[in-house]
């Protein structure tokens, strides 16, 4: 008898965020990647979204995104912290705000998302997503900053109204220092 298999329903965290990016992402709203990086959640969003506005504070994230992106020209990139969404962003109707803390993939290890610049930035994201809109945060607590970050972020979750949000933070739990997701959805009134 042949012996049935079953899928895994996830293998990484990112493979877990795309299925929540999918359930609340909408064809005629836009998406906001916090952290470009390498241009891989962004070229996600861009399949998915209207439009994504892709922010990155290093040149090399901003031009490796662009060149995976290419031609997509409902893609806007921003070289600048986060911490400051731009203008367009309040004019459009954002539906999922993605962050993908930590440094950037190849680039160096000294060059990596604070805790306070994410605090800050994430109080501007909880103000400009829609109800039933999504932030979700891939945070990297392999490293000493990243765990901080982690920390913080999880301290300011555990405090949100729950009338006003739901939050849930996926961890591994036989995989040390692996990252973790952490999900903020901004309730319908």
């Amino acid at each position: 008898m042949e012996e049935k298999r079953q899928s895994v329903t996830f293998h990484s965290h990112l493979d877990l965020a795309h299925q929540y990016w999918q359930k609340v992402a909408q064809k005629d709203s836009w998406a906001i990647d916090a952290t470009c990086g390498n241009g891989y959640d962004t070229l996600f969003l861009a399949k998915i979204c209207a439009g994504v506005i892709a922010i990155d504070i290093q040149e090399k994230a901003i031009e490796n995104t662009r060149s995976l992106i290419q031609d997509l020209s409902h893609v806007h990139f921003f070289c600048q912290s986060h911490v400051d969404f731009p203008k367009s962003a309040n004019e459009k109707p954002i539906s999922l705000i993605v962050y993908n803390l930590g440094y950037l993939p190849g680039g160096d290890k000294e060059l990596t998302t604070l805790s306070s610049s994410t605090l800050e930035s994430l109080s501007s994201a909880m103000e400009i997503v829609l109800p039933g809109g999504l932030i979700s945060l891939t945070c990297y607590p392999g490293h000493p900053e990243g765990a901080h970050e982690e920390k913080a972020l999880l301290g300011v979750a555990s405090g949100l109204d729950p009338k006003r949000w739901t939050i849930c933070h996926h961890q591994w739990k036989n995989r040390q220092k692996a990252p973790s997701l952490l999900l903020l959805q901004k309730n319908f009134r």
